[in-house]
């Protein structure tokens, strides 16, 4: 006995919702909002960091240590954070140049001295800095520098 529905009709019937599903799911997705801009989908977060023991109670006899890298950086805002001390920048604008990205870290009496620099290679603009000072509870690994995040 024959389908009453026949064969062609179902075929027909699921090409209609195959395309109204893709034509849905295609709006879904035009119309969602962008949850990161193009720059920070193409440059991820960067580190300048270094781990290492510190000692809970420095003093000013004890080494300085910088860790430093060069970076090139596309023109925008990012957020720029010390890792370890709190200072922080946060939407600066930066021009499209490489830059010495340097983060120190200074023994003093009781606490460290954190400093960190974005020095650009273009001569026309102004080396920024973050400054902040840390003390520690307690002696141990402590990972320490500084992050640029695009926005």
């Amino acid at each position: 006995m024959p389908d009453p529905i026949g064969e062609e009709t179902i075929v027909a019937r699921i090409s209609r919702i195959t395309l109204a599903l893709t034509a849905l799911l295609g709006v879904a997705v035009l119309g969602a909002p962008n949850a990161a801009s193009a720059a920070a989908q193409d440059n991820p977060t960067a580190f300048n960091t270094r781990e290492q023991f510190l000692d809970a109670h420095p003093t000013p006899i004890m080494d300085k240590v910088c860790v430093d890298r060069r970076i090139q950086l596309a023109a925008g805002n990012y957020d720029w954070k010390q890792i370890l001390g709190d200072a922080k920048r946060l939407n600066v604008y930066l021009g499209a140049d490489w830059y010495t990205w340097e983060d120190c870290l200074i023994p003093d009496d009781g606490f460290y001295r954190q400093e960190t620099s974005l020095n650009p290679d273009n001569s026309d603009w102004d080396t920024i800095r973050l400054e902040d000072s840390e003390r520690l509870s307690q002696s141990a690994v402590f990972t320490w520098g500084s992050l640029l995040d695009p926005l």
